[in-house]
Protein backbone atom coordinates (compact mmCIF):
# COMPACT_ATOMS: atom_id res chain seq x y z
CA UNK A 1 0.00 0.00 0.00
CA UNK A 2 2.73 2.37 0.88
CA UNK A 3 3.75 2.61 -2.92
CA UNK A 4 -0.55 3.16 -4.00
CA UNK A 5 0.51 6.63 -1.61
CA UNK A 6 3.62 6.85 -3.50
CA UNK A 7 2.37 6.95 -6.90
CA UNK A 8 -0.45 9.14 -5.51
CA UNK A 9 2.41 11.28 -4.08
CA UNK A 10 3.97 11.46 -7.18
CA UNK A 11 0.74 12.04 -9.06
CA UNK A 12 0.83 15.10 -6.83
CA UNK A 13 3.87 16.62 -7.16
CA UNK A 14 3.91 16.14 -11.30
CA UNK A 15 0.61 18.35 -11.60
CA UNK A 16 1.85 20.73 -9.39
CA UNK A 17 4.88 21.45 -11.58
CA UNK A 18 2.83 22.06 -14.22
CA UNK A 19 3.39 25.44 -15.79
CA UNK A 20 0.11 25.52 -17.26
CA UNK A 21 -2.62 24.46 -14.84
CA UNK A 22 -4.99 24.10 -17.49
CA UNK A 23 -3.56 21.14 -18.94
CA UNK A 24 -1.30 19.42 -16.62
CA UNK A 25 -0.61 15.18 -16.50
CA UNK A 26 -2.36 13.21 -13.74
CA UNK A 27 -2.37 9.73 -12.90
CA UNK A 28 -4.50 7.27 -10.99
CA UNK A 29 -5.09 3.71 -10.77
CA UNK A 30 -7.86 2.19 -12.31
CA UNK A 31 -9.94 -0.86 -11.36
CA UNK A 32 -9.29 -3.92 -12.88
CA UNK A 33 -12.17 -6.87 -14.09
CA UNK A 34 -10.51 -9.36 -14.88
CA UNK A 35 -6.68 -11.08 -14.89
CA UNK A 36 -5.75 -14.30 -17.35
CA UNK A 37 -3.50 -16.04 -15.34
CA UNK A 38 -2.40 -19.82 -15.67
CA UNK A 39 -3.72 -22.57 -12.84
CA UNK A 40 0.16 -23.51 -12.09
CA UNK A 41 3.55 -21.53 -12.98
CA UNK A 42 6.96 -22.83 -13.74
CA UNK A 43 10.08 -21.92 -12.21
CA UNK A 44 11.91 -19.78 -13.99
CA UNK A 45 9.83 -19.53 -17.12
CA UNK A 46 8.76 -15.38 -17.88
CA UNK A 47 4.89 -15.04 -18.49
CA UNK A 48 2.75 -12.41 -20.15
CA UNK A 49 -0.58 -11.65 -17.73
CA UNK A 50 -3.77 -10.25 -19.55
CA UNK A 51 -5.30 -7.68 -17.44
CA UNK A 52 -8.42 -6.07 -18.23
CA UNK A 53 -9.34 -2.80 -16.50
CA UNK A 54 -11.38 0.16 -16.89
CA UNK A 55 -10.88 3.64 -17.84
CA UNK A 56 -12.07 6.62 -16.41
CA UNK A 57 -12.82 8.20 -19.83
CA UNK A 58 -11.90 8.01 -23.45
CA UNK A 59 -9.04 10.52 -22.76
CA UNK A 60 -7.22 8.00 -19.63
CA UNK A 61 -4.57 6.15 -21.49
CA UNK A 62 -2.55 3.09 -19.55
CA UNK A 63 0.93 4.34 -18.29
CA UNK A 64 2.35 1.49 -16.54
CA UNK A 65 1.62 -1.17 -13.51
CA UNK A 66 2.46 -0.01 -9.77
CA UNK A 67 4.26 -3.47 -8.83
CA UNK A 68 5.21 -4.65 -4.76
CA UNK A 69 6.43 -7.39 -3.50
CA UNK A 70 6.04 -8.52 0.03
CA UNK A 71 7.99 -12.15 0.01
CA UNK A 72 5.10 -14.98 -2.07
CA UNK A 73 2.33 -11.63 -2.12
CA UNK A 74 2.39 -9.56 -5.51
CA UNK A 75 0.28 -6.54 -5.33
CA UNK A 76 -0.64 -4.67 -8.70
CA UNK A 77 -2.23 -1.59 -9.44
CA UNK A 78 -3.30 -0.53 -13.06
CA UNK A 79 -2.19 3.17 -13.77
CA UNK A 80 -3.97 5.03 -16.14
CA UNK A 81 -2.45 8.57 -16.80
CA UNK A 82 -4.23 11.81 -18.31
CA UNK A 83 -4.38 15.67 -19.33
CA UNK A 84 -6.72 17.87 -17.14
CA UNK A 85 -7.22 20.17 -19.99
CA UNK A 86 -9.13 17.79 -22.38
CA UNK A 87 -12.31 18.69 -22.32
CA UNK A 88 -13.74 15.91 -25.02
CA UNK A 89 -13.64 12.81 -22.87
CA UNK A 90 -16.32 10.25 -23.01
CA UNK A 91 -17.14 8.57 -19.91
CA UNK A 92 -19.83 6.51 -21.61
CA UNK A 93 -19.54 3.25 -23.88
CA UNK A 94 -16.94 0.84 -23.89
CA UNK A 95 -13.80 2.08 -21.72
CA UNK A 96 -12.32 -1.12 -20.97
CA UNK A 97 -8.51 -1.99 -21.96
CA UNK A 98 -6.27 -4.84 -21.70
CA UNK A 99 -2.43 -4.51 -20.46
CA UNK A 100 0.39 -6.72 -20.58
CA UNK A 101 2.12 -7.93 -17.20
CA UNK A 102 5.51 -9.50 -17.53
CA UNK A 103 6.38 -12.29 -14.86
CA UNK A 104 9.12 -13.96 -14.15
CA UNK A 105 8.48 -17.01 -11.40
CA UNK A 106 11.34 -16.66 -9.45
CA UNK A 107 9.79 -19.18 -6.44
CA UNK A 108 9.23 -22.77 -5.81
CA UNK A 109 5.94 -22.18 -3.67
CA UNK A 110 3.30 -20.49 -4.47
CA UNK A 111 2.01 -16.53 -5.40
CA UNK A 112 -0.68 -14.80 -3.77
CA UNK A 113 -1.65 -12.08 -6.50
CA UNK A 114 -3.34 -9.04 -5.67
CA UNK A 115 -5.01 -7.07 -8.21
CA UNK A 116 -6.85 -3.44 -7.13
CA UNK A 117 -10.31 -3.05 -8.09
CA UNK A 118 -11.36 -0.06 -6.15
CA UNK A 119 -12.62 1.34 -2.89
CA UNK A 120 -14.86 -0.03 -0.78
CA UNK A 121 -18.42 1.95 0.59
CA UNK A 122 -16.12 2.53 3.21
CA UNK A 123 -13.26 3.64 1.46
CA UNK A 124 -10.52 0.40 2.01
CA UNK A 125 -9.23 -1.48 -0.90
CA UNK A 126 -10.54 -3.95 -2.65
CA UNK A 127 -8.95 -6.42 -4.72
CA UNK A 128 -9.06 -9.53 -7.02
CA UNK A 129 -6.70 -11.96 -5.50
CA UNK A 130 -5.52 -15.11 -6.96
CA UNK A 131 -3.04 -17.37 -5.52
CA UNK A 132 -1.47 -19.30 -7.90
CA UNK A 133 0.97 -22.46 -7.31
CA UNK A 134 4.59 -23.34 -9.15
CA UNK A 135 5.46 -26.56 -10.44
CA UNK A 136 9.50 -27.22 -10.03
CA UNK A 137 10.89 -26.18 -13.73
CA UNK A 138 12.33 -30.32 -13.79
CA UNK A 139 8.65 -31.60 -14.02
Amino acid sequence: MKRFLSLALFACLISSCSKDDNDSLNQELASTVSVNIPDSLKTGQAYEFDVLFNKTTSCHYFSGFDVSKNENTIVVGVVNSYRSGNTNCNSAGNLRQTAKLNFVAEREDFYIFKFWQGKSSVGEDKFLTKEVPIIPSGN
